[in-house]
């Protein structure tokens, strides 16, 4: 493999855990998110080709609103469709008369998705997920390139109490877009890349009585790469962000203390692959937030991260890591959080493929404040520990047909008790849910 491939797999690497600028609740769209591992040849269409996919699903949800009592369960059917548009890879444009392709001046990657929710539960209205993306290279080969990246989700599980004056037709609707553009620059050995950028992310909620969570945050990243061998590379990568609440008047008759803010975070560290089977990354960085409300807590403090991966053979993947992060938070502004991780996945007889998914958070909030400036708990900053397994499946009965399954779960221990009684955008006790999917797919 070549090094700028590995380089743009680091970078890559880097830019997805940063891109966790934004307050976000866990909302699965399907079997997987990350269509582009699971397509099929697709469908060409001139220098285009097209990867189209539905699948129907029926799933179980034994605590729906993520209550510690008084649970509700409910059986979930799950529509899922897809269309995925990419530029020709270089190994298939090969396939022709000529022995080796030229590289493309333009990479291109798009794709829309919808997930449509019906609850065998009277309390939730049906409602309808979705997801869009752009990703554009301009020149991604060249000593200079552009990159154009657009993501937009859309998630409406339920996340928090139903305690609402709306009842049953309020609207879990989350809406997140994040654009991004960036200048990317190489030396013509490929041993330097560095690259500087603009973010702009939005966030959004369906209903009212949430909508004091609507942000727009501004972010520049600049990152630089340094191979010092084959496959290793020395990273370091500085974030600024700066995030306004949109409904100042809601923020401040809210049930919690949000403040507009600047945040920094930069990161040094390697990335590589020591053998053939062994890879891992190694960061660690420091990172500060400002927040313009004097009531408001302030912070600083180290950032790390840790990722492994070993493949003990072809057919075997496992991954182990350790994230220490300051997140956006929308109880305390912000959360510091001690995440372990570790996964495994394998592939029996090239046709079921199965894995396990395991996480532990050790987390705590910021000074937890009501907009008065009273404690929102009976604690001033509020811990979780929260627990995560999760076991999937999937059989390919053909080349396009795959029956899937998935069991998870999640778990929230804290001894922070809210005192408040207007809706939280987060879970506002502890709680435990079991959740099930079973589901078909087509897919080309």
């Amino acid at each position: 493999m070549r090094y700028c491939g590995k380089l743009e797999l680091a970078l890559a690497f880097v830019a997805t855990l940063s891109a966790a600028s934004l307050p976000a609740t866990a909302d699965a769209q399907g079997f997987s998110d990350d269509r582009s591992s699971m397509e099929g040849p697709g469908f060409k269409a001139g220098r285009l080709v097209l990867h189209p996919g539905l699948s129907l699903e029926g799933g179980y949800d034994s605590n729906v609103f993520l209550q510690d009592t008084n649970e509700a369960d409910s059986f979930i059917l799950r529509l899922v469709g897809y269309l995925d548009v990419a530029t020709e890879g270089t190994e298939r444009q090969s396939q022709g008369d000529s022995n080796e392709a030229e590289p493309q001046k333009i990479q291109f990657r798009g794709g829309i998705g919808a997930q449509y929710y019906h609850y065998f539960l009277d309390r939730i209205p049906d409602n309808l997920g979705a997801d869009a993306h752009i990703d554009l290279s301009y020149n991604p080969s060249k000593v200079f390139s552009l990159q154009v990246r657009d993501i937009f989700r859309r998630t409406v599980r339920p996340f928090s109490d139903p305690n609402t004056v709306q009842g049953a037709t309020v609207s879990y609707g989350h809406n997140s877009n994040a654009a991004t553009l960036d200048l990317v620059g190489r030396s013509k050995s490929q041993v330097l890349e560095g690259r500087v950028g603009y973010t702009n992310a939005v966030e959004f909620f369906d209903a009212s009585i949430y909508q004091y969570g609507n942000s727009m945050t501004h972010r520049v990243p600049v990152s630089l790469a340094w191979r010092f061998f084959p496959t290793s590379a020395l990273i370091y990568t500085f974030d600024y962000a700066r995030q306004q609440f949109q409904n100042p008047d809601q923020v401040l008759a809210s049930a919690t203390l949000l403040s507009n803010n600047n945040r920094i975070s930069n990161l040094i560290g390697y990335n590589g692959a020591i053998t053939e089977r062994f890879s891992f990354t190694a960061m660690i960085g420091y990172a500060a937030g400002f927040y313009d409300r004097d009531l408001a807590e302030d912070y600083d403090g180290v950032i790390a991260r840790l990722d492994t991966r070993w493949r003990p053979r072809p057919t075997i993947t496992l991954v182990a890591g350790f994230d220490r992060d300051y997140r956006p938070s929308f109880i305390g502004n912000y959360t510091l959080a001690n995440r372990l991780y570790a996964n495994v996945r394998f592939t029996l007889a090239g046709a079921l493929q199965l894995g396990v998914k395991t996480w532990v958070s050790f987390d705590r909030s910021g000074l937890a404040l009501s907009p008065d400036g009273t404690l929102l708990g009976n604690q001033p900053n509020r811990e979780d520990t929260r627990v995560y397994a999760g076991i999937f499946g999937e059989y390919r009965f053909k080349a396009w047909l795959a029956l899937f399954g998935e069991i998870g779960y999640l778990a929230d221990f804290t001894e922070f008790q809210y005192l408040g009684g207007a809706p939280l955008l987060d879970p506002s006790a502890n709680y435990q849910r079991f959740d099930a999917w079973l589901g078909l797919r087509v897919f080309y």
